[in-house]
């Protein structure tokens, strides 16, 4: 008979899955995010997965909004005792970010993206209220933001750092730690006094 799971449950089995699956695609691959060896380790039954995800493919579209939401939820984390962000802090967060590179795609190979995307919830990448919305957010969250942010411009550095993870095999490996930090230090003064 198969095992009955609370909503709790299958939460948590669903979060598990989907941290399980990043790991395993950081370290390997998208092949290594096999359904079979995923559900072992989760000691779950295979129809368990596909009951709480259609296809891999969706799988993985919840695993790209998983780590956007952990990355989230690291920000609150930067915050001081009056719930701001300093310019400091916001340069410590933007070079976490560089470091633990929670962007599903860097991961990727390009037929892989295309594939996947191709499969996912149009606009779900170029959401232009989206990102005004983020960066909203992430001004209203600084202690001390520019008198006039240029969010627009901020926004496309921060896409080009998520970029230059995702294609790092193209710079100069000498400099490309010091191109991160420069294009976080550019955001940052973009968006803080």
């Amino acid at each position: 008979m198969p095992k009955i799971f609370s909503e709790e449950n299958r939460e948590d089995i669903k979060l598990e899955l989907l941290d399980k699956g990043f790991e395993r695609l950081k370290n390997a691959g998208l092949r290594s995010v096999n359904i079979d060896e995923l559900t072992d380790e989760a000691c779950i039954a295979k129809g368990t997965f596909y009951n709480l995800f259609k296809s891999k493919s969706e799988f993985m579209y919840h695993m790209m909004i998983h780590e956007r939401n952990r990355a989230k939820v690291k920000l609150i984390s930067y915050l001081d005792t009056n719930g701001k962000l300093t310019r400091e802090s916001l340069r410590e967060y933007l070079l976490w970010l560089s470091e633990e590179d929670p962007n599903v795609f860097s991961y990727l190979t390009e037929a892989e993206k295309k594939r996947l995307v191709s499969s996912w919830k149009e606009r779900y990448i170029e959401d232009p209220d989206n990102d005004r919305k983020t960066m909203q957010m992430l001004i209203s969250l600084l202690e001390s933001p520019a008198a006039d942010p240029n969010w627009k411009l901020a926004c496309n550095y921060m896409k080009l750092v998520a970029v230059s993870l995702a294609e790092r095999k193209v710079f100069i490996s000498e400099a490309y730690n010091g191109m991160i930090r420069s294009l976080v230090d550019k955001i940052t003064d973009l968006l803080c006094e």
